[in-house]
């Protein structure tokens, strides 16, 4: 699948208003910082963070920095870098910060040397943006524990469903690979958005 495919599946249109709201609050920023914040940073927070930056690349967006974190840090579940290969992305496995940690880019548009480590993390951590950033909310769990998001400037719930209920089955291939599509076509859709006002 193409990343002009991948980005470009239109998004279901009871999330249309609040995509579209995201999009206008972060356009016309200069730099542009957003925090994806799940309640273990080991799945959603992460594919949100690599599709994210991605997308952004694709439609032309220079000025964005990608983030994740936690409530709390567990680890980055592999089937997150195995579902991201299936669709052409590079992954090169890592150890840092005492724990397995990944590269992750398409090479259409990312080298390994500028691509961010991901490593599970709570939300503030250190290499994370401390202030001036857009907090995404893509879990329940995390948008209840988190009513505030300290240094955000914004914050959004986006919530998606957790892959982790088909983990160790025969079906898990298949769900993490459409959770991979289902953000990508959303944050896809708020990538180009804001290059459209921009």
């Amino acid at each position: 699948m193409t990343l002009a495919t991948l980005f470009s599946k239109a998004p279901a249109p009871e999330r249309l208003e609040q995509l579209e709201a995201i999009a206008t609050a972060m356009a016309m920023e200069e730099d542009l910082k957003v925090n994806f914040i799940c309640t273990h940073n080991s799945r959603r927070s992460h594919f949100s963070e690599i599709l994210f930056r991605t997308a952004a690349l694709h439609h032309g967006l220079t000025h964005v920095q990608t983030f994740s974190g936690g409530t709390e840090g567990t680890a980055l579940y592999p089937e997150v870098a195995e579902s991201c290969k299936r669709f052409g992305f590079e992954t090169v496995e890592l150890a840092a910060h005492g724990q397995r940690a990944w590269k992750i880019y398409h090479p259409a548009l990312e080298t390994e040397a500028t691509t961010p480590l991901l490593f599970s993390k709570v939300y503030n951590h250190e290499s994370n943006a401390q202030e001036g950033y857009h907090a995404i909310m893509v879990c329940d769990s995390a948008n209840e524990a988190c009513p505030v998001v300290f240094g955000a400037k914004t914050r959004h719930p986006l919530m998606f469903i957790d892959p982790k209920y088909s983990d160790g089955t025969k079906d898990q291939n298949e769900v993490y690979d459409q959770t991979l599509k289902l953000i990508a076509s959303e944050l896809g859709f708020i990538a180009k958005k804001i290059s459209d006002l921009s």
